[in-house]
Protein backbone atom coordinates (compact mmCIF):
# COMPACT_ATOMS: atom_id res chain seq x y z
CA UNK A 1 0.00 0.00 0.00
CA UNK A 2 1.06 3.63 -1.07
CA UNK A 3 0.63 7.04 0.42
CA UNK A 4 1.39 9.17 -3.02
CA UNK A 5 -1.50 10.94 -3.83
CA UNK A 6 -1.90 9.52 -7.68
CA UNK A 7 -3.21 11.47 -10.43
CA UNK A 8 -5.40 8.29 -11.95
CA UNK A 9 -6.98 5.36 -10.40
CA UNK A 10 -9.61 2.90 -11.51
CA UNK A 11 -11.67 3.35 -8.00
CA UNK A 12 -11.59 6.48 -5.40
CA UNK A 13 -13.15 5.06 -2.24
CA UNK A 14 -14.30 8.54 -0.31
CA UNK A 15 -13.89 7.63 3.28
CA UNK A 16 -11.48 5.53 5.48
CA UNK A 17 -13.98 4.26 8.15
CA UNK A 18 -14.75 0.20 8.41
CA UNK A 19 -17.14 0.80 4.83
CA UNK A 20 -14.44 2.21 3.12
CA UNK A 21 -11.53 0.26 4.21
CA UNK A 22 -13.98 -2.86 3.50
CA UNK A 23 -14.26 -1.89 -0.18
CA UNK A 24 -10.56 -1.02 -0.81
CA UNK A 25 -9.78 -3.99 0.26
CA UNK A 26 -11.95 -6.27 -1.99
CA UNK A 27 -10.60 -3.44 -4.76
CA UNK A 28 -7.30 -4.52 -4.08
CA UNK A 29 -8.25 -8.32 -4.04
CA UNK A 30 -9.55 -7.59 -7.39
CA UNK A 31 -6.00 -6.14 -8.42
CA UNK A 32 -8.05 -2.34 -9.31
CA UNK A 33 -5.27 0.48 -8.47
CA UNK A 34 -7.55 2.24 -5.81
CA UNK A 35 -7.15 5.45 -3.95
CA UNK A 36 -8.69 5.65 -0.41
CA UNK A 37 -8.91 9.37 1.00
CA UNK A 38 -9.49 9.54 4.61
CA UNK A 39 -10.66 12.68 6.42
CA UNK A 40 -10.36 10.80 9.83
CA UNK A 41 -14.05 11.62 10.88
CA UNK A 42 -15.23 8.44 11.67
CA UNK A 43 -18.42 8.57 14.27
CA UNK A 44 -17.41 6.14 16.78
CA UNK A 45 -13.92 7.44 17.14
CA UNK A 46 -15.11 8.94 20.85
CA UNK A 47 -16.17 5.55 21.76
CA UNK A 48 -14.29 3.10 24.43
CA UNK A 49 -15.42 0.09 22.95
CA UNK A 50 -16.67 -1.34 19.33
CA UNK A 51 -18.59 -3.87 20.35
CA UNK A 52 -20.26 -7.24 17.79
CA UNK A 53 -17.43 -7.53 15.69
CA UNK A 54 -17.16 -10.89 15.44
CA UNK A 55 -13.78 -12.58 16.55
CA UNK A 56 -13.11 -8.41 17.65
CA UNK A 57 -15.10 -8.11 20.57
CA UNK A 58 -14.79 -5.98 22.09
CA UNK A 59 -11.84 -3.52 20.35
CA UNK A 60 -11.01 0.00 20.21
CA UNK A 61 -12.15 1.87 17.30
CA UNK A 62 -8.35 3.24 16.88
CA UNK A 63 -7.37 -0.57 16.87
CA UNK A 64 -9.88 -1.50 14.91
CA UNK A 65 -8.77 1.38 12.28
CA UNK A 66 -4.95 0.46 12.77
CA UNK A 67 -5.45 -2.89 11.84
CA UNK A 68 -7.39 -2.54 8.81
CA UNK A 69 -5.33 0.01 7.07
CA UNK A 70 -2.38 -2.41 8.01
CA UNK A 71 -4.51 -5.48 6.18
CA UNK A 72 -4.41 -2.91 3.37
CA UNK A 73 -0.35 -2.69 3.29
CA UNK A 74 -0.31 -6.56 1.09
CA UNK A 75 -2.06 -4.83 -2.09
CA UNK A 76 0.23 -2.77 -4.10
CA UNK A 77 -2.77 -1.38 -5.83
CA UNK A 78 -3.74 0.65 -2.70
CA UNK A 79 -3.12 4.14 -1.93
CA UNK A 80 -4.64 5.45 1.49
CA UNK A 81 -4.36 9.38 1.81
CA UNK A 82 -5.24 11.53 4.50
CA UNK A 83 -6.77 14.40 3.44
CA UNK A 84 -10.39 15.12 2.28
CA UNK A 85 -12.30 15.06 -1.12
CA UNK A 86 -13.41 18.73 -1.84
CA UNK A 87 -15.56 18.45 -5.29
CA UNK A 88 -16.41 15.46 -7.59
CA UNK A 89 -17.65 15.68 -10.66
CA UNK A 90 -18.13 13.73 -14.33
CA UNK A 91 -16.57 15.33 -17.28
CA UNK A 92 -17.66 14.94 -21.16
CA UNK A 93 -15.89 11.64 -21.72
CA UNK A 94 -17.93 9.86 -18.79
CA UNK A 95 -14.28 9.97 -16.30
CA UNK A 96 -14.67 11.38 -12.82
CA UNK A 97 -12.75 14.09 -11.93
CA UNK A 98 -12.08 14.83 -7.99
CA UNK A 99 -10.24 17.80 -5.97
CA UNK A 100 -8.34 15.94 -3.36
CA UNK A 101 -6.74 18.42 -1.07
CA UNK A 102 -5.24 20.78 -4.04
CA UNK A 103 -4.94 18.03 -6.60
CA UNK A 104 -6.96 16.91 -9.06
CA UNK A 105 -7.13 12.89 -9.13
CA UNK A 106 -9.36 11.21 -11.82
CA UNK A 107 -11.33 7.62 -11.74
CA UNK A 108 -13.43 5.22 -13.52
CA UNK A 109 -15.32 4.36 -10.86
CA UNK A 110 -15.99 6.41 -7.27
CA UNK A 111 -17.42 4.48 -3.92
CA UNK A 112 -18.76 7.02 -1.48
CA UNK A 113 -18.59 6.04 1.91
CA UNK A 114 -18.24 9.50 4.22
CA UNK A 115 -20.49 8.32 6.97
CA UNK A 116 -22.99 10.43 8.68
CA UNK A 117 -22.19 13.59 11.27
CA UNK A 118 -24.28 13.24 14.68
CA UNK A 119 -25.49 16.83 16.01
CA UNK A 120 -24.21 16.32 20.12
CA UNK A 121 -26.20 18.14 22.65
CA UNK A 122 -24.84 21.38 24.51
CA UNK A 123 -23.57 19.74 27.24
CA UNK A 124 -20.85 20.99 30.14
CA UNK A 125 -18.50 17.67 30.24
CA UNK A 126 -19.66 16.03 27.19
CA UNK A 127 -16.01 16.08 25.92
CA UNK A 128 -14.84 14.36 29.09
CA UNK A 129 -17.79 11.58 29.35
CA UNK A 130 -18.98 10.52 25.25
CA UNK A 131 -18.08 7.64 24.84
CA UNK A 132 -17.79 6.20 28.33
CA UNK A 133 -21.02 6.90 29.70
CA UNK A 134 -22.79 9.05 27.11
CA UNK A 135 -23.66 7.45 23.53
CA UNK A 136 -25.68 7.66 20.38
CA UNK A 137 -26.01 3.97 19.39
CA UNK A 138 -28.95 1.78 21.16
CA UNK A 139 -27.08 -0.90 19.69
CA UNK A 140 -24.00 -0.35 19.74
CA UNK A 141 -23.89 0.96 23.65
CA UNK A 142 -27.19 -0.69 24.92
CA UNK A 143 -25.60 -3.76 26.31
CA UNK A 144 -23.17 -1.53 28.14
CA UNK A 145 -26.76 0.15 30.37
CA UNK A 146 -28.07 -3.05 31.52
CA UNK A 147 -29.57 -3.09 34.85
CA UNK A 148 -28.80 0.09 34.98
CA UNK A 149 -30.79 3.98 35.13
CA UNK A 150 -30.40 5.37 31.12
CA UNK A 151 -30.98 8.91 30.81
CA UNK A 152 -32.38 10.04 27.35
CA UNK A 153 -32.09 13.04 25.89
CA UNK A 154 -33.59 14.81 23.36
CA UNK A 155 -37.40 15.80 22.04
CA UNK A 156 -38.28 14.92 18.18
CA UNK A 157 -40.47 12.44 17.21
CA UNK A 158 -37.98 9.50 17.18
CA UNK A 159 -37.37 9.83 20.62
CA UNK A 160 -40.15 7.54 22.30
CA UNK A 161 -39.57 4.88 20.33
CA UNK A 162 -35.93 5.48 20.58
CA UNK A 163 -36.13 5.46 24.36
CA UNK A 164 -38.37 2.11 24.38
CA UNK A 165 -35.51 0.59 22.58
CA UNK A 166 -33.12 0.93 25.59
CA UNK A 167 -35.47 -0.96 27.67
CA UNK A 168 -34.36 -4.22 26.12
CA UNK A 169 -31.26 -3.34 28.57
CA UNK A 170 -31.46 -0.30 31.13
CA UNK A 171 -34.27 -1.29 34.45
CA UNK A 172 -35.11 2.42 34.36
CA UNK A 173 -35.35 4.72 31.42
CA UNK A 174 -36.05 8.93 31.68
CA UNK A 175 -36.34 10.90 29.22
CA UNK A 176 -35.15 14.86 29.65
CA UNK A 177 -36.66 16.49 26.79
CA UNK A 178 -34.32 18.92 26.60
CA UNK A 179 -36.68 21.91 25.83
CA UNK A 180 -37.86 24.58 26.89
CA UNK A 181 -41.77 23.65 25.15
CA UNK A 182 -44.21 20.92 25.19
CA UNK A 183 -41.82 18.23 23.81
CA UNK A 184 -44.21 15.41 23.20
CA UNK A 185 -48.02 15.04 22.80
CA UNK A 186 -50.27 13.44 25.30
CA UNK A 187 -50.13 9.92 22.68
CA UNK A 188 -46.35 9.53 23.39
CA UNK A 189 -46.32 10.35 26.30
CA UNK A 190 -49.19 7.88 27.02
CA UNK A 191 -46.67 4.93 24.97
CA UNK A 192 -43.80 6.20 27.44
CA UNK A 193 -45.91 5.95 30.67
CA UNK A 194 -46.92 2.44 29.63
CA UNK A 195 -43.53 1.35 29.23
CA UNK A 196 -42.73 3.00 32.34
CA UNK A 197 -40.37 5.65 30.92
CA UNK A 198 -40.36 8.68 32.82
CA UNK A 199 -40.51 12.66 30.99
CA UNK A 200 -39.03 15.08 32.59
CA UNK A 201 -39.54 18.73 30.71
CA UNK A 202 -36.34 20.92 30.80
CA UNK A 203 -32.88 21.92 29.61
CA UNK A 204 -29.98 19.60 29.93
CA UNK A 205 -26.86 21.86 31.03
CA UNK A 206 -24.35 20.07 33.15
CA UNK A 207 -23.18 16.02 33.31
CA UNK A 208 -22.39 15.17 36.92
CA UNK A 209 -20.21 12.88 38.00
CA UNK A 210 -16.63 11.53 36.73
CA UNK A 211 -15.95 9.87 34.12
CA UNK A 212 -17.14 6.14 34.47
CA UNK A 213 -19.53 7.26 37.28
CA UNK A 214 -22.19 9.29 36.46
CA UNK A 215 -24.42 10.81 38.70
CA UNK A 216 -27.19 12.16 36.51
CA UNK A 217 -27.93 15.15 34.41
CA UNK A 218 -28.45 18.93 35.86
CA UNK A 219 -30.95 21.04 34.27
CA UNK A 220 -30.65 24.73 34.09
CA UNK A 221 -33.22 24.99 36.78
CA UNK A 222 -30.76 23.34 39.27
CA UNK A 223 -32.76 20.03 39.50
CA UNK A 224 -30.56 17.00 39.31
CA UNK A 225 -32.14 14.19 37.11
CA UNK A 226 -30.38 11.22 38.41
CA UNK A 227 -28.90 8.08 36.28
CA UNK A 228 -26.12 6.02 35.40
CA UNK A 229 -25.89 6.63 31.23
CA UNK A 230 -27.24 9.26 29.06
CA UNK A 231 -28.24 8.10 25.34
CA UNK A 232 -28.58 11.28 23.05
CA UNK A 233 -31.16 11.37 19.82
CA UNK A 234 -31.37 14.89 18.18
CA UNK A 235 -30.36 14.24 14.46
CA UNK A 236 -27.62 13.14 12.32
CA UNK A 237 -25.95 14.23 8.68
CA UNK A 238 -25.71 12.29 5.97
CA UNK A 239 -22.25 13.50 4.72
CA UNK A 240 -23.60 13.52 1.34
CA UNK A 241 -22.48 17.43 -0.72
CA UNK A 242 -20.42 15.09 -3.23
CA UNK A 243 -23.29 12.56 -3.72
CA UNK A 244 -25.74 15.66 -4.76
CA UNK A 245 -22.87 16.93 -6.71
CA UNK A 246 -22.47 14.05 -9.10
CA UNK A 247 -26.66 13.52 -8.97
CA UNK A 248 -26.91 10.54 -6.78
CA UNK A 249 -30.79 10.01 -5.92
CA UNK A 250 -31.38 10.41 -1.96
CA UNK A 251 -33.65 9.11 0.25
CA UNK A 252 -35.78 11.70 2.66
CA UNK A 253 -33.37 11.58 5.33
CA UNK A 254 -30.13 12.43 2.57
CA UNK A 255 -29.09 9.05 2.57
CA UNK A 256 -27.90 7.45 -0.64
CA UNK A 257 -30.39 5.42 -2.67
CA UNK A 258 -28.41 2.04 -3.28
CA UNK A 259 -29.58 -1.12 -5.11
CA UNK A 260 -28.46 -4.89 -4.19
CA UNK A 261 -24.95 -3.96 -5.28
CA UNK A 262 -24.43 -0.79 -3.79
CA UNK A 263 -24.97 0.91 -6.98
CA UNK A 264 -26.45 4.57 -7.05
CA UNK A 265 -28.52 5.90 -8.98
CA UNK A 266 -25.60 7.42 -10.80
CA UNK A 267 -23.58 4.63 -13.31
CA UNK A 268 -20.21 4.33 -11.72
CA UNK A 269 -20.74 5.59 -8.47
CA UNK A 270 -21.15 2.69 -5.70
CA UNK A 271 -21.97 3.57 -1.83
CA UNK A 272 -21.84 2.06 1.56
CA UNK A 273 -22.18 2.27 5.28
CA UNK A 274 -24.11 4.98 7.29
CA UNK A 275 -24.85 7.05 4.36
CA UNK A 276 -26.95 4.58 2.94
CA UNK A 277 -30.00 3.43 4.40
CA UNK A 278 -30.63 0.22 7.06
CA UNK A 279 -29.13 -0.44 10.59
CA UNK A 280 -25.85 1.98 10.91
CA UNK A 281 -23.61 -0.78 12.99
CA UNK A 282 -19.71 -1.79 12.28
CA UNK A 283 -20.14 -5.09 10.97
CA UNK A 284 -23.00 -4.25 8.48
CA UNK A 285 -20.58 -1.07 7.39
CA UNK A 286 -17.71 -3.88 6.28
CA UNK A 287 -20.66 -5.92 5.09
CA UNK A 288 -22.08 -2.90 2.74
CA UNK A 289 -18.25 -2.36 1.85
CA UNK A 290 -17.07 -5.38 0.78
CA UNK A 291 -20.58 -5.70 -1.58
CA UNK A 292 -19.29 -2.16 -3.53
CA UNK A 293 -15.88 -3.24 -3.33
CA UNK A 294 -16.52 -6.50 -5.45
CA UNK A 295 -19.06 -4.98 -7.51
CA UNK A 296 -17.25 -1.96 -8.26
CA UNK A 297 -13.71 -4.20 -9.10
CA UNK A 298 -16.18 -6.29 -10.95
CA UNK A 299 -17.96 -3.76 -13.29
CA UNK A 300 -14.32 -2.86 -14.49
CA UNK A 301 -13.98 -5.97 -16.27
CA UNK A 302 -13.10 -5.81 -19.83
CA UNK A 303 -12.13 -1.95 -19.37
CA UNK A 304 -7.93 -0.99 -19.11
CA UNK A 305 -6.43 -0.43 -15.56
CA UNK A 306 -4.43 2.46 -14.36
CA UNK A 307 -1.04 2.40 -13.38
CA UNK A 308 0.92 -0.92 -13.50
CA UNK A 309 -1.74 -3.44 -12.64
CA UNK A 310 -2.99 -5.95 -15.29
CA UNK A 311 -5.80 -5.29 -17.20
CA UNK A 312 -8.53 -7.46 -16.06
CA UNK A 313 -9.96 -10.51 -17.82
CA UNK A 314 -12.48 -10.08 -20.68
CA UNK A 315 -15.25 -12.26 -19.67
CA UNK A 316 -18.94 -11.74 -19.12
CA UNK A 317 -19.06 -8.50 -17.46
CA UNK A 318 -21.20 -5.30 -17.10
CA UNK A 319 -20.11 -2.21 -18.33
CA UNK A 320 -21.75 -0.39 -15.11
Amino acid sequence: MSTDLPTAVDVLVVGGGPAGLSAATWLGRYQRSTLVVDAGQQRNLPADRAHGLLGRDPTTPQEFLAEARAGLAQYPEVVLHHGAVTALHRDEAGTFRATVDDAEVSAERIVLAPGVRDRLPELAGLHDHYGTDVHHCPACDGYTARDRVVIVLGSGEQVPAYAAELLDWADTVRVVTDSTGQAFDEDQRAVLADHGAEVVDGVAEALVGAPGALVGVQLTTGELVEGDKVFFSYAHHPANHLARDLGCELDHEGGILVDGFQLTSVDGVYAAGDITAGLQLVPIAIGKGAAAGVACATSLRGHPTNGTTPAPPTRWFTTR
